[in-house]
């Protein structure tokens, strides 16, 4: 199996850190983010894009051409599109169903398993506070996006029906970006896409978000962190 990991962003909202470091690589207890990205990976999962752009030379210097003895295509997102531009960037070299997850999440390896079950399928958590731009969910199917507290995790599965769908302008600051989640809202119009409750999600966005992940992945008097069994 296939998959994408988005990791072009700028990071602005963890500057001045970002400044001269790739958002993928921020230390969070001892190991930079996108290792923990990579080993929530499932085991079926044979061959890793990763979507790049800023400060690229460095990330791609860190891991270079395999992980875990898996080949890394690396993609240059230039300029950047948003998360669905980075998705059709490689729409021919990609076949079957794919996974495809945000470079700045962590995640637990047996939600993604169990997202892989299905063809079509996003990932979404509970939270405690309003989204303007939650998942709607009905009966285990995203049924688009809209107010409620259901967070969209930016890890799906696709395949090629994605692409008959025209990518969603949305506005981020003052550009105009491609967005995957409003365009899988479009698709869900004409097919069924499951919806798959994580278990555990925690994205690294913001300076307080990135003390929080700290925290929950730091070790104990013991030397053991809480969540080392689950990536």
């Amino acid at each position: 199996m296939q998959a994408i990991i988005l990791a072009a962003g700028k990071g602005a909202r963890l500057r001045p850190i970002t400044n001269q470091t790739p958002k993928a690589l921020i230390d969070i207890a001892g190991k930079p983010l996108i290792e923990y990205v990579l080993q929530a990976l499932p085991d079926a999962v044979d061959e890793i894009f990763v979507v790049v752009n800023h400060l690229r030379e460095s990330l791609m210097a860190h891991l270079g051409p395999t992980w875990q003895n898996k080949p890394i295509r690396w993609v240059i997102q230039e300029p950047l599109s948003g998360t669905a531009g980075a998705v059709h960037l490689l729409h021919d070299k990609l076949h079957d169903s794919f996974l495809v997850i945000n470079g700045d999440d962590l995640y637990h390896k047996n939600d993604l398993e169990r997202l892989i079950i299905h063809d079509l399928a996003l990932l979404y958590f509970p939270i405690d506070h309003d989204l303007k731009a939650g998942a709607r969910i009905d009966k285990d199917h995203f049924a688009g996006l809209g107010a409620g507290r259901n967070a969209v995790c930016g890890a799906y599965v696709l395949d090629q029906r994605f692409f008959s769908v025209s990518p969603v302008e949305i506005q981020v600051s003052e550009f105009t970006e491609y967005g995957l989640p409003q365009t899988l809202a479009a698709l869900a119009k004409t097919e069924a896409i499951s919806a798959v409750q994580a278990t555990f999600w925690m994205p690294v966005g913001t300076q307080e978000e990135l003390e929080k992940a700290r925290k929950a992945l730091g070790v104990d008097k013991l030397g053991v962190s809480p969540l080392d069994a689950s990536f």
